[in-house]
């Protein structure tokens, strides 16, 4: 390029910023004020007792402390009901519950989910009436787990994920979930780790038996603050080492179990951040301004263990 050809450039390059500034129209934006919702986190396991945590939504760039959490959006004063489809019935009770998030939630005492059952969830709050239902299935259980390498070109001696055998049932639509508890020397996991998927069916192996692989996933930073480092780093991770008890909970649940745990495991994967478009979460609960599930798990725990010498094996 000559230097008539340069300085020509230059000049519509100018003009061209000159001419796309002088088009610029501010705008100034009035955001609607925030309006929370209720937030419904129900479960319901074989065996277990009903647990219900209720809080209040709040806006994305809040900022968060455990002192805000328990006093502002925990909801404490509600009236929550739970019967099952056989006739029991029992009031919910908030009490100290090492299972909930926040360590508090409303318990059944007497109220314990049977297989085969359904279940439905009452709870009043704030002059409005919010219901849903869940099924529990039946009970199933994989066929063998093991800490298998995670690449077929690495042979890791610390560190692994894990593999599974289960065989599905061709007779039934079924819909799973595997979720994680790790027991080290250095910490022991409160509640129970989503894995990936958080929840999948079974089109794709109905009637066969299905190799597959999870790992830890979606653990909750929320205590983590004081943490050095190297523990943040040992608490998040998704793979597994040597002296590790690995406790995997494999469940079967319902459809409306399964689609709001699909959608919001996508949207906890792929939504997270606030300037993509938000991806919906389908709800099984009926009411206004409300958001959360109602869930019944049919449930069974499998331990495997590796230990801190060369080796491991399978608990059966």
């Amino acid at each position: 390029m000559n230097v008539k050809n340069k300085i020509l450039a230059l000049l519509m390059a100018v003009f061209g910023a000159l001419f796309m500034g002088a088009c610029e129209t501010p705008i100034d934006v009035e955001l609607p004020e925030y309006q929370p919702k209720l937030v419904i986190e129900g479960t319901i396991e074989n065996g277990e007792p009903a647990i219900v945590f209720l809080s209040k939504s709040i806006p994305y760039f809040s900022e968060i402390s455990l002192d805000y959490l328990l006093n502002n959006v925990a909801v404490t004063d509600a009236e929550v009901t739970v019967s099952s489809s056989d006739g029991e019935s029992e009031r919910l009770t908030f009490q100290y519950c090492p299972d909930a998030p926040l360590y508090f939630a409303f318990v059944s005492h007497n109220l314990k989910g049977k297989p085969n059952t359904s279940y439905t969830l009452t709870v009043k709050y704030d002059g409005q009436t919010y219901t849903a239902e869940t099924t529990i299935p039946h009970t199933f259980a994989i066929d063998s787990a093991w800490f298998d390498n995670p690449s077929e070109y690495v042979n890791s001696d610390t560190m692994r994920t894990i593999r599974l055998l289960l065989t599905d049932n061709p007779d039934e639509v079924n819909y799973y979930s595997f979720k994680l508890k790790v027991a080290c020397p250095k910490f022991s996991d409160r509640l129970w780790i989503s894995t990936l998927p958080m929840a999948f069916d079974d089109k794709t192996f109905n009637g066969c038996t299905f190799n597959y692989e999870i790992e830890r996933f979606g653990v909750s930073t929320l205590f983590m603050a004081a943490l050095s480092d190297e523990d943040y780093r040992e608490q998040t991770r998704i793979s597994f080492r040597p002296g590790d008890t690995v406790y995997i909970k494999s469940s079967l649940m319902d459809y409306n179990t399964y689609r709001f745990m699909l959608t919001g495991g996508n949207e906890a994967v792929m939504g997270s951040n606030p300037f993509t478009n938000p991806a919906p979460v389908f709800s099984n609960i009926q009411g206004k301004d409300v958001l959360g599930a109602w869930c019944g798990f049919a449930s069974t725990v499998k331990r495997i263990v590796w230990p801190d010498t060369v080796g491991y094996y399978t608990d059966r």
